[in-house]
C-alpha cells in the first residue's frame, strides 16, 4: 500500500537520525534551554511574592524583559569577539548574581527593597538574553539536532518553572525567599553542561575556520552589486546593500583614532538599519 511505504519511510528516516545523534550533545543543549529560561518563568511566578499586592505586576515584566531585549539588539554586533567559556562563566554569575540579590533582599514592600530586587531580576535578564544568543549560535557547530534539543529545553523550562515554584512555595510551605535561594543554584548546571558534558571538539575544531560576524568591505560590497545586478528578483535589496557600503565608507573616514571594535560596530548597525529603512 502507498500509505504505508510512506510511513515506512517516515519511521526510518526518523531512526537514522535518532541513531545518528550524539546523547551528550542533545543533552547539553537539552538542558541550556531549559536553564537559560528557567529562571525567567521563576521570576514572573514570583512577582506576587516579590512587589507585593500594592505594586503592579509588570514592573516586573518590564524588569524582566527589557533588558534582554536591549541584550539581543545589540550584542550580536560585538560578542563573537568574546570565547564562548567566557560567556558562559559570565552569564552564570550574572543570574546567580541576580537570583542571589533577589532572594537576599529583606521581604519589605518598600521602595528601597523592590528597587533592589528589580535590579536582580535584569541582572537574570541580562543573562537570559546574553545566553539565547550564545547558545543558537553555538547550534552552529552541532547541527539540527542540538537546535532541535534547545527548542525543547526552552518549552520545557515554562512548565518545570512554574511547576517548581509552585510545589516547593504551596505543597512543601517553603517561604519565597528560600524558594528563589536555592533556584540560584539553578545557573551551576549550564558549566556541567558546557565544560562536562558537551564534548568541545567541533567547537574546537571549527574556531580557528570561522573568525567571526564582521562588517564587510568594499569589495564585498561590490560583489554583493554585482550579484545583484545579474539577478533582478534581488534587485528591492539592492539600495541596503548601496546604503551599507556608503556607510561604511564614512564610518573608515570618521574613525581615524578609534578602537576597530568601535567602528566595525558603527557599521554593523548601519547595515542592519538598511534593512529597515531603505
Amino acid at each position: 500500500m502507498p500509505g504505508s511505504t510512506s510511513r515506512e519511510l517516515y519511521w526510518a528516516r526518523i531512526k537514522t537520525v535518532l541513531h545518528a545523534a550524539d546523547p551528550r550533545v542533545c543533552a547539553a543543549f537539552w538542558l541550556f534551554g531549559l536553564i537559560n529560561n528557567v529562571l525567567y518563568v521563576i521570576i514572573l511566578s514570583a512577582a506576587l511574592d516579590l512587589v507585593g499586592p500594592n505594586v503592579p505586576k509588570g514592573l516586573v515584566l518590564l524588569a524582566d524583559v527589557i533588558p534582554s531585549f536591549v541584550t539581543k539588539l545589540c550584542a550580536p554586533y560585538f560578542i563573537h569577539k568574546i570565547p564562548y567559556n567566557i560567556r558562559i562563566l559570565g552569564f552564570c554569575a550574572l543570574s546567580a548574581c541576580g537570583m542571589l540579590v533577589i532572594a537576599l533582599t529583606p521581604q519589605l514592600q518598600d521602595a528601597k527593597s523592590i528597587t533592589i530586587k528589580m535590579c536582580g531580576v535584569m541582572l537574570a535578564s541580562l543573562s537570559s538574553g546574553g545566553g539565547e544568543l550564545s547558545f543558537l549560535g553555538l547550534t552552529h557547530y552541532y547541527g539540527h539536532l542540538a537546535l532541535a534539543s534547545w527548542g525543547s529545553g526552552t518549552g520545557g523550562a515554562g512548565l518545570i518553572g512554574a511547576g517548581a515554584y509552585a510545589v516547593l512555595t504551596t505543597s512543601l510551605q517553603i517561604s519565597p525567599r528560600d524558594a528563589l535561594l536555592a533556584f540560584s543554584f539553578l545557573p551551576a548546571i549550564m558549566l556541567v553542561s558546557f565544560f562536562v558534558i558537551l564534548p568541545l571538539g567541533p567547537l574546537r575544531a571549527s574556531s580557528s575556520q570561522h573568525a567571526g560576524y564582521e562588517a564587510v568591505d568594499e569589495d564585498d560590497a561590490l560583489d554583493e552589486q554585482d550579484e545583484l545586478d545579474t539577478h533582478p528578483e534581488n534587485a528591492s535589496l539592492l539600495a541596503s546593500s548601496m546604503h551599507s557600503a556608503s556607510g561604511r565608507s564614512f564610518t573608515s573616514a570618521k574613525g581615524n583614532g578609534r578602537s576597530s571594535a568601535l567602528v566595525g560596530f558603527k557599521a554593523n548597525l548601519r547595515r542592519a538599519r538598511g534593512l529597515f529603512f531603505p
